[in-house]
């Protein structure tokens, strides 16, 4: 696609969901944007935020949002020049100092405190220079990103990092060509290519350990200087997505391993287990010792996040003490991977290679069985028809990112207006809008307001017990609960738009705050009672006693959360913290006769759960005879004799493999039978079985 072709479409897309929710171009640019960034993990999460003002000198001021990341201590500043022209402007080399400057300015003016003397209290702007006054104030890095829809020049080559503080000041510019190579990444993700000769002069020692199609295997030694360079370089970017998570909510550095490499260098190799990583491709050197890799794309450790975090921690933190990591080597299994397969790979090393950690708990990428059941209700399921249409519509379950789009690439027009007529834009939802509504609806709207990426993952372990336990419990009813909550989410979030106390900001922790509190109040005031989820589904909108009662409540949360008493200066943060959420609910909001009247008894809810459960159980057995069937008597009777030799399968195990076995006689298994026999193979699968 050209890159024109690409913009108008970005461009469209962005009108669109402005139309659709009530908000500028702009900051659906921004959310788009950002959305990709944090998607290619470029950035961990963003908080959206304008502020724009004169600070000392008469210099101008602008940002756009931030994001802090506790694991790598960088604070991360967005600013957003959209031009929304017919046709592409040209960034120049002198427009890009100029938003940098204005942003950086922003960091400097609240270090000195300016914006906290001259800035307004209520302002979002305001919360966030008392941060980065006290909170942010030793961060080791800032990274300014500039995000635009406008087209680089040609002339403006890498910009080089500065100081703020004592902090290192990195400048990246993401035009819209960049967003283009983002989308059409077959990883989704902008490839890294380190050139190791810039941190040694031979490169890494390594040996081959094994190749097939999918995959070659290099056992290496990698000096700690370099794993430590590496990582203070690119940051939490080497570090797979669920490692990362993992670390960040597990905390600090670990203590052992920095007793080691601060007293017992030369044993490093011998104490630590060293790390696992995957990589796109390697370029390899024949020295006259080894061979060594010289070159990696797209470097990702899967296993060893912490060996690696602290020894970059002690390369900065302890450079007196630690002399440089010199007698430090650090095992490596590095694995290369081809980008095609990247997506199926990738995971499953991660997984295996974190086995007996809790990370494998959260390993919940879009190919988990959760994900695929909800693609399949989305696509099966119709809601009814309203607003006079004569046919029922899906919410679109977009289970890996670019999917609604990329099920409309190779259709005719006509075919792509009646998939748009089922398929409505305004009704596709993402995995982090799944997690974000299902958290609310849990009542953890502080865990919500952390960001839709550690939120993710905290429901991506509730979730992945959820499957273990009982499936049966995320079944179509599920789905239909969680698009009643999209639709209160959207509803909640026009009323905050369009009050009247409403002033610019806060507005996502005003809307998550709202919903979690109903819920809580029709717990806590109301036990035998529920919300009316079937009326909503039925009807396709909020009935109007429970609008009414959701502008009384999101007044008093706004106030509660821009409070002059609370406890946190930054809002943002604020709405972070367990302690907001358990003040929010000692405030006690009426609830009007017409609400309570609209609730409905929670035992016939209970009823309508049970029957779900009952109906997904018959699904998932008629699911399990038609793997069985598929799979073949001539695989089974191959498991049969693979399990026999290896000694693997129980004599009982053995006589329910045979009765899959006998359906090459014309006898077929029960559903219970079926369900055993595939608890079997799993079992045998991870055992090695090489089917």
């Amino acid at each position: 696609m050209e890159l024109r072709e690409f913009r108008t479409e970005i461009l469209d897309d962005v009108h669109f969901n402005a139309s659709l929710n009530g908000t500028s171009p702009r900051e659906e640019f921004m959310a788009l944007y950002a959305e990709a960034l944090v998607e290619a993990e470029e950035l961990e999460d963003f908080e959206q935020l304008a502020f724009e003002g004169i600070g000392s000198r008469n210099r101008r001021i602008q940002i756009d949002g931030y994001y802090y990341s506790e694991f790598d201590n960088c604070l991360s500043v967005i600013i957003c020049p959209f031009e929304d022209s017919a046709d592409p402007v040209s960034l120049t080399a002198t427009d890009a100092e100029m938003y940098f400057r204005r942003a950086r300015a922003f960091v400097e003016e609240s270090r000195s405190g300016f914006i906290q003397k001259n800035a307004e209290e209520s302002s979002p702007g305001y919360g966030l220079a008392i941060d980065v006054q006290n909170r942010y104030r030793n961060v080791s890095r800032y990274r300014f990103f500039l995000i635009t829809d406008m087209v680089m020049s040609n002339r403006i080559k890498e910009i080089a990092n500065t100081e703020l503080g004592n902090a290192i000041a990195e400048y990246h510019i993401w035009d819209i060509a960049r967003l283009q190579g983002l989308y059409a990444s077959k990883s989704g993700k902008e490839e890294i290519v380190i050139d190791v000769k810039e941190f040694s002069e031979n490169g890494i020692p390594c040996l081959e350990a094994g190749s097939n199609d999918e995959y070659t295997a290099y056992l290496c030694s990698i000096p700690g200087s370099i794993l430590a360079a590496l990582y203070n370089r690119y940051g939490g970017r080497l570090l797979e997505g669920n490692v990362r998570s993992f670390l960040t909510a597990k905390g600090k550095i670990n203590k052992e391993i920095r007793n080691t490499i601060l007293n017992k260098p030369g044993m490093f190799f011998a104490y630590n287990n060293g790390i696992a990583a995957t990589a796109y491709n390697v370029k390899v050197e024949y020295g006259s010792v080894c061979p060594y890799i010289t070159e990696i794309t797209s470097l990702q450790i899967v296993n060893g996040g912490q060996t690696t975090a602290s020894l970059a921690a002690a390369a900065i933190n302890d450079k007196d003490k630690a002399h440089g990591l010199r007698d430090i080597y650090v095992p490596m299994k590095l694995s290369v991977v081809t980008p095609e397969k990247a997506m199926e790979l990738i995971p499953n090393i991660a997984k295996f290679a974190n086995k007996q950690n809790k990370v494998s708990d959260a390993d919940f990428f879009s190919n988990h069985p959760f994900h695929v059941r909800m693609e399949d209700f989305s696509r099966r399921i119709l809601a009814p028809a309203v607003m006079g249409n004569q046919f029922g519509t899906h919410w679109y379950y977009e289970r890996t990112r670019g999917q609604y789009k990329q099920d409309q690439a190779r259709m005719t027009k006509a075919e792509r207006d009646k998939f748009l007529m089922q398929n409505p834009r305004s009704q596709m939802f993402t995995k982090t809008d799944l997690a974000k509504f299902y958290n609310i609806y849990r009542q953890l709207p502080h865990q919500v307001c952390t960001g839709a990426q550690k939120n993710f993952i905290r429901f991506a372990e509730w979730a992945s017990d959820m499957w273990e336990k009982d499936q049966s419990a995320l079944n179509e009813m599920f789905f239909r609960t969680i698009v009643c909550l999209d639709i209160l989410f959207r509803k909640t979030d026009y009323i905050v738009k369009h009050a009247s106390w409403y002033e610019m900001g806060y507005k996502a922790q005003v809307v998550t705050y709202t919903l979690s509190y109903l819920f809580y109040v029709i717990q806590t005031e109301a036990p035998g009672k529920a919300l009316d989820f079937r009326t909503i589904w039925n009807t396709q909108e909020v009935p109007q006693a429970i609008e009414t009662q959701l502008a009384l409540i999101a007044e008093t949360m706004y106030q509660h959360l821009v409070s002059p008493a609370r406890e946190v200066e930054n809002v943002t943060e604020w709405a972070k913290r367990e302690n907001c959420w358990k003040k929010a609910k000692d405030i006690r909001v009426t609830m009007s006769r017409d609400f309570i009247s609209s609730l409905t008894n929670k035992e016939e809810e209970k009823e309508e759960q049970q029957r779900a459960r009952r109906d997904q159980r018959s699904m998932n057995e008629v699911s399990d005879m038609i793997q069985v069937a598929n799979y073949g008597v001539e695989n089974w009777e191959k498991l049969l004799a693979w399990g026999m030799s290896n000694h693997v399968l129980t004599p009982q195990d053995i006589s329910f493999v045979r009765v899959a076995v006998a359906m090459g006689k014309g006898r077929f298994p029960t559903e219970k039978q079926c369900t055993r026999i595939l608890q079997i193979l799993k079992r045998m699968r991870e055992e090695g079985y090489p089917d």
